[in-house]
């Protein structure tokens, strides 16, 4: 049996989210540029998307898990 995968038109992440990581995107230049101070840190992941969650880190996104940290 042959199967057919269809991606909706809407797929991806929701308004909040990839105004979230656009953001955090937008820090991570800012610090290539030198117009702002590292690191960037997010309190928990940002999304629930590990692939998105790797590549931030690899970029030096710290994700911090409790207010001690």
């Amino acid at each position: 049996m042959e199967r057919q995968v269809i991606v909706a038109k809407s797929a991806g992440f929701c308004f909040g989210v990839e105004r979230a990581v656009a953001r955090v995107y937008e820090q991570i230049q800012a610090v290539k540029e030198g117009k702002a101070q590292g690191p960037i840190y997010t309190y928990g992941p940002i999304v629930h998307n590990e692939e998105v969650v790797r590549e931030l880190a690899e970029k030096g996104v710290r994700v911090l898990e409790s207010k001690e940290e």
